[in-house]
């Protein structure tokens, strides 16, 4: 089992979190300090969210990573993504889509839990041949 997680952005892994790498004590109390924050409440798709739970908290986190990458804010980026790997822990990969409607930009996010599949990994076919 890979204890890597990735960040895919538009099919491309633009950040990897390695789970064997410890957490310093500074940057959990600052991921404390970030749920704390949005307890109080944060607009989500036009809606405001005055209780959020996890999910609507990773939803949030995870659209706030991609706008810290499209400005090149990496420590904001690197900060959100740990953010998600260390609150949900069965997460395998993250993977976002931006498109670009006339209205803004429109970004869709997908947490991936089941184990990715490793590369290389072949299913041999053999037919069978009927001699006749």
């Amino acid at each position: 089992m890979s204890e890597k997680v990735g960040f895919i952005l538009d099919g491309e892994e633009v950040l990897t979190y390695d789970r064997l790498q410890s957490l310093p004590d500074k940057q959990r109390e600052y991921l404390d300090m970030i749920d704390e924050q949005m307890d109080d409440g944060f607009v989500l798709s036009d809606k405001k969210i005055e209780k959020p739970n996890l999910q609507q908290k990773t939803q949030f986190v995870a659209l706030n990573l991609v706008s810290a990458l499209s400005k090149n804010d990496d420590n904001t980026a690197i900060m959100m993504f740990t953010y998600l790997v260390n609150r949900m822990p069965e997460l395998k990969q993250a993977k976002a889509k931006t498109k670009t409607l006339d209205s803004g930009q429109q970004v869709g996010v997908e947490f991936v839990f089941d184990e990715v599949k490793a590369e290389g990994q072949k299913i041999e076919f053999r037919p069978n041949h009927k001699v006749h």
